[in-house]
């Protein structure tokens, strides 16, 4: 289908009708990008030392002295990434010399104050390569009411045979920056750790959570200690749980009672998000108190390196043929949709997954770095999914332990919906800037995909949906005859929400937002009524060429803020809709506007009687991202 446009001197006076047709708009220039801003350029305010990453207690790379000049690339929970020059000079413009060295620096010892705003526009993270995108990082994209997050970590436990686990007290601070990365508010974040992480403990902080969420909000469970498994007479099998601190039965949370304490939370929630940096088996490894040595099996060690599984089980604590029944399993049969739910976990359930008692869990540690900055978007896509995560951090793990003599590398696994966008990315990253990455921090993923069809671009939208959130839509007439029939849409909901309605055409060139749009911005439906699009007063009439258009229909508990397509340079006028071309930059202006909700400009909403007040007022859950949607194909025929 080619482009939405207006039919001059129609001899419908009162009827706008548009054609769905018309290459030339198709083809026609879109206004340039603005070249973005440089990465900022600041001094040292006080003498700091360069870490080789965002911790203290990290290799110390160099000694910057009070008002050495460095270039900022990215502000992340308090740490700044950037590199600096030893000396003056530099191979060639624009490109530093072999003395730069890149690491990370307390951000409070920088001087931010001058071009405050620059440094806002920073990329927070990830940079791509091989697509003119980047992050729009922590710092740009501002918390939202409706996030949570609960971090659960035990390095120690109460019988003293359980051997620790330091490592965990810094997978608390990775998780944190997951969860910022994902908007969650810090007063959104709930901790448990060691003593307080016991049996009861996780159940009761479970529930707390289950009564603090509303319908449509986000919620990101991490835990990080050891998991076990044992033989359960009932269930016949091998079940695999989480060690609490206070071990025994009482301590010990198995992926069957876990499901059940996530039900009340699946029900309300847009998305469930649940990472274990745990393992459920032994595999080779006989006792839980092994622990290797830096770089004594390994020359890429980087730190001591303990397997986070506890035997107490001999039969289930080597790989069986018997297999457990993991969380997603749990949870799915439980009524929840795999939709809804997305579940990590460091390693497959015959496999040691392990933790670096320096730097965290091995899966932890590569899934924030991927997240936060190093993950490609590989499909062009204009977003990072989960599972581009997921491979970006494989491939550091399978790169930290490829010579070790005893382990191969542990397997992270996803189930539920792999194609979940955790946060969304959308601004283009400067050519001095993409020079500077030092070729050591390249992954080994595959190139990005080049091709993203239309289709596929509507579908990572549509794969966002809450799949609780029933849209059902059909054309009244198809296929459609060019040049003669007119599109005749009839849809409901299940619940009461706002419409919105893009278009890609069988060309691919681009994507519109057909509905709301300047004709027509009455997008208001109620639960179970019939809605037919387009009305009167607009029509939308088949004008080739022949092929296989898509449209994306969504009904959002939120109203969107439509305003910032309308000022980007991703975007352009096509009669009375909106339209951004199908590349990564467009694609990613349209997705992140439609995926949010209107927050206002804080991104805070009521408080808790308030939200239930306008949910009383039948206009849907107040703070909720959350939308149902339906996909369909348009066949044109000459």
């Amino acid at each position: 289908m080619k482009a939405p446009g207006h039919i001059s001197g129609s001899a419908l006076a009162l009827t706008a009708i548009f054609l769905l047709g018309l290459p030339s708009l198709a083809q026609q220039a879109v206004p340039a990008a603005p070249s973005p801003p440089p990465a900022q350029v600041t001094q040292l305010l006080r003498a700091s030392e360069m870490r080789a990453d965002k911790l203290p207690t990290a290799d110390v790379l160099a000694t910057l002295p009070t008002g050495a000049t460095v270039q900022v690339r990215s502000l992340e929970g308090g740490w700044a990434q950037v590199s600096w020059q030893e000396s003056s000079g530099a191979d060639s413009p624009g490109r530093p010399s072999e003395k730069t060295r890149v690491g990370w620096v307390r951000a409070g010892a920088l001087n931010l104050q001058v071009g405050n705003a620059q440094a806002a526009t920073l990329l927070n993270g990830r940079t791509e390569r091989a697509h003119s995108a980047m992050t729009l990082g922590v710092r740009n994209l501002p918390a939202r009411d409706n996030r949570h997050a609960l971090i659960i970590g035990i390095s120690r436990y109460a019988d003293p045979r359980i051997p620790e686990l330091p490592g965990t007290h810094v997978d608390r601070e990775s998780a944190t920056q997951m969860a910022q990365a994902m908007q969650v508010p810090p007063g959104n974040i709930t901790y448990l750790q060691d003593e307080a992480a016991t049996g009861d403990g996780i159940r009761k902080a479970l529930q707390e959570l289950s009564t603090r969420i509303e319908e449509g909000d986000r919620v990101f469970l991490h835990y990080s200690g050891h998991g076990t498994r044992y033989k359960d007479a009932q269930a016949g099998n091998c079940v695999e749980a989480l060690l609490a601190y206070d071990g025994g039965p009482q301590g010990t949370v198995t992926n069957r009672e876990m499901a059940d304490l996530l039900k009340p939370i699946v029900k309300k929630s847009d998305k469930l998000f649940v990472m274990y940096d745990a393992c459920h088996s032994g595999g080779i490894v006989q006792t839980a108190q092994t622990v290797r040595t830096r770089g004594f099996q390994n020359s890429n060690d980087e730190g001591v390196l303990r397997p986070k599984f506890v035997a107490t089980s001999d039969e289930c604590s080597r790989p069986v043929n018997v297999k457990g029944r993991n969380l997603a399993v749990e949870q799915t049969e439980q009524g929840a949709l795999a939709q809804d739910i997305i579940y990590v976990s460091a390693s497959r359930d015959n496999e040691v997954s392990f933790d670096d008692e320096e730097k965290g869990g091995l899966a932890t540690q590569y899934m924030r770095d991927c997240m936060l900055r190093d993950a490609q978007d590989l499909d062009g896509s204009g977003a990072v999914s989960v599972d581009e995560i997921r491979q970006c951090a494989q491939g550091k793990l399978n790169q930290r332990m490829q010579n070790d003599a005893l382990f191969k590398p542990h397997n992270i696994t996803l189930h539920g919906n792999s194609s979940f966008v955790p946060t969304w990315f959308h601004q283009p990253v400067s050519e001095a800037m993409a020079a500077a990455v030092p070729q050591a921090e390249a992954t080994s993923q595959p190139a990005p995909v080049q091709q993203f069809t239309g289709e596929q671009a509507l579908r990572q939208i549509f794969d966002q949906r809450d799949a609780k959130r029933q849209v059902r839509a059909q054309l009244n007439k198809a296929p459609l005859k060019i040049g003669q029939d007119f599109v005749d849409l009839q849809l409901n909901s299940s619940r009461d929400g706002y419409l919105y309605v893009v278009m890609a055409g069988s060309d691919n060139r681009s994507l519109y937002l057909l509905f709301p749009n300047e004709l027509d911005r009455d997008n208001k439906v109620s639960a179970g009524a019939s809605v037919r699009l387009p009305r009167p007063h607009w029509r939308l009439r088949a004008s080739g060429p022949a092929g296989t258009d898509s449209l994306l229909v969504m009904v959002t508990d939120q109203a969107r803020d439509l305003a910032p397509l309308r000022d980007s340079p991703y975007t352009t006028k096509a009669g009375p809709f909106v339209k951004s071309l199908n590349d990564a930059q467009g694609r990613a202006a349209l997705g992140y506007q439609l995926l949010t909700g209107s927050l206002g400009a804080t991104g805070s909403c009521a408080g808790r009687e308030g939200r239930n007040a306008q949910r009383s007022s039948n206009t849907g859950p107040a703070c909720s991202d959350a939308y149902g949607a339906a996909l369909l194909s348009v066949e044109e025929k000459d």
